[in-house]
């Protein structure tokens, strides 16, 4: 490299929170690059790039990253300063090939907090060190927050909020029925015990929601979540779904086979649902006994069919002797 040959220089700052742009993290970046960039001669700042109040997952989500790279590929930079590579990215991909792609056309960038300086790096090794360090720290952050979550979890409060059926009250947010719901809740698990298929259990929970002045309409899919549900027996068992991410970046919601720890906390609310009852329904859910009648039932369908309309006939006159106190 040349050292008579002046340096254009642009500095990339961001910070990926609200309190952390009131705090003046912003702006103190802005100052420092500037200051950095008049202390060396042979360097010429050029602009300072700046994304605010974004959590930095991907780089498509930050304008000014996204106009820095695209002034890159114009020729106007030679070098980009930036405070770490977590400022930078924090996508293993997305980092290693933005990276490489701007050495290419001949652009270094300059991670301070590591003392890295890609222009003097060797080869992918230096590029995955990098983009690790980012990696772990995102991973870092998540671990916290999680960490965070399970002790709640432990302790027995739950964050996210009441089903339907329940409503959280007071500075705990203690679950507590709604009874008019609540009555809804029933008689779709009664239904459901003694034989009704899903076009009638829709129908009905539709009709109780318009009697009760509410505009909800039922379709199969919420009622068959709402039967597979603990938390009609009072119980909460938390991540039942998780968000993972790709090598690319994007994240999705799956079911949680193993991927994130759960924690069943037993009668953490009332139930709405007798035990018995619940796992019943939960036999004719697996039989597929309410997709369409079948004729004839095996034997082993009869009995489960059976056992759960004894069950859901015992547990109605229960909830009327409830009610009618």
């Amino acid at each position: 490299m040349e050292t008579s040959k002046i340096i254009r220089a642009a500095a990339y700052c961001r910070v990926s929170t609200n309190r952390d742009v009131q705090d003046g993290s912003f702006e103190l970046q802005r100052e420092h690059f500037a200051k950095f960039a008049a202390e060396r001669p042979g360097m010429r700042l050029i602009g300072i790039y700046g994304d605010s109040g974004r959590s930095g997952r991907a780089m498509k989500d930050r304008p000014e990253l996204t106009r820095l790279l695209a002034d890159c590929e114009a020729g106007k930079i030679d070098l980009i300063l930036t405070k770490s590579v977590s400022r930078f990215a924090r996508n293993l991909l997305e980092c290693v090939e933005t990276v490489r792609r701007l050495s290419e056309i001949g652009v270094g960038i300059l991670f301070e907090k590591e003392a890295l300086d890609t222009r003097t790096a060797k080869g992918e090794l230096v590029l995955g060190f990098l983009a690790a360090i980012a990696q772990e720290e995102s991973a870092s952050i998540s671990r916290n927050l999680q960490w965070g979550r399970r002790k709640r979890l432990e302790r027995g409060h739950v964050d996210c909020p009441a089903r339907y059926g329940y409503v959280a009250v007071g500075a705990e947010r203690r679950w507590e029925i709604v009874e008019r719901e609540a009555a809804i809740v029933r008689q779709a698990f009664y239904m459901a015990g003694t034989g009704s298929l899903y076009p009638e259990i829709v129908a009905t929970l539709t009709r109780m929601e318009r009697e009760g002045g509410s505009a909800r309409v039922w379709n199969r899919i919420p009622v068959r979540n709402m039967l597979r549900s603990r938390v009609y027996i009072g119980d909460y068992l938390s991540n039942q779904k998780c968000a993972v991410m790709n090598l690319d970046g994007c994240v999705k919601t799956v079911p949680n086979s193993g991927q994130v720890e759960q924690f069943l906390i037993e009668g953490h609310h009332s139930a709405i649902v007798g035990r018995k009852l619940f796992y019943a329904v939960q036999s004719v859910l697996d039989a597929r006994l309410l997709w369409t009648r079948r004729e004839p039932l095996s034997e082993h369908d009869r009995e489960i069919a059976a056992t759960a309309k004894a069950l859901a006939r015992k547990e109605a006159a229960r909830w009327r002797s409830i009610t009618s106190k």
